[in-house]
């Protein structure tokens, strides 16, 4: 496992030492629900910037149990990492679609998410010459809506690493922003494995009361998410096993 994460550094650090002048790396990381995405990109980031011979002085905090993650330093680093959550629909924008309740319970999936502005988001990160900020947004748990970053995508970002659902995609709306990608990682998981960590997630951040709930929840909308997801994806350039192990340890450490 250890080693295969190294290969992906090696990919990305190649590339980045072979970049001409205004060009940056678009890596994306996709995975089903629960796969763990945001256990590979975040701390891959940290890797990434280390092996570039910067200072990371603080890493991204893992939770392997129910496969979440939040990123480490990476204001003025080399390669940054932004998840696709950042472009989910606010609660007010879902109340305005044609069937409120069914978005809302459905959050989460496609057509619940502004791919028309995270394209428009990738598209700029493609520009050239580099613009001198890209902004972009974050989720917040507390508030269950997005918000702005803590800090816009600037020249000195080389390395862009977006983790999310839908970010190999490759139909609809979606497919212009996967061919905007240098490199497509798929996280790969087992259904059983992905399920056991959402239910453990929709509990223990309070998105439902119990088990009970948070496996329905999971067979109703997010399962449902995952299967889409593995009909519409694009060919990856580099598979990653998603696997509980001392070496996904380790990458976070």
């Amino acid at each position: 496992m250890d080693a295969r994460i190294n290969e992906l550094v090696d990919r990305i650090v190649v590339r980045y030492k072979q970049l001409a002048p205004g060009e940056r790396i678009i890596v994306g990381v996709a995975g089903v629900p629960g796969a763990g995405k945001s256990t590979l990109a975040f701390p891959l980031v940290d890797r990434i910037n280390e092996r570039l011979g910067r200072d990371v002085p603080k890493h991204a905090q893992l939770d392997f149990e129910i496969g979440t993650a939040t990123p480490g330093t990476q204001e003025n680093q080399i390669a940054v990492s932004v998840s696709l959550d950042g472009w989910h629909n606010t609660r007010e924008e879902l109340d305005n679609f044609p069937d409120p309740a069914e978005a809302r319970r459905r959050r989460g999936a496609a057509f619940t998410f502004d791919v028309a502005k995270y394209t428009s988001f990738v598209l700029a990160l493609r520009q050239t010459p580099l613009l001198p900020t890209i902004p972009f947004r974050t989720f917040s748990h507390a508030k269950r809506d997005p918000e702005e970053g803590p800090f816009p995508i600037t020249p000195a970002h080389k390395i862009v690493v977006i983790e999310g659902l839908y970010v190999l995609v490759n139909e609809g709306l979606w497919r212009e922003s996967v061919g905007c990608l240098d490199e497509r990682v798929w996280v790969d998981c087992s259904r059983d494995v992905a399920r056991s960590r959402l239910i453990a997630r929709h509990v223990s951040e309070g998105i439902e009361p119990n088990e009970e709930a948070a496996q329905k929840r999971v067979d109703g909308s997010d399962m449902n998410n995952g299967e889409f997801i593995r009909e519409n994806l694009a060919e990856p350039t580099f598979v990653v096993e998603s696997i509980y192990d001392s070496a996904m340890i380790a990458l976070g450490t």
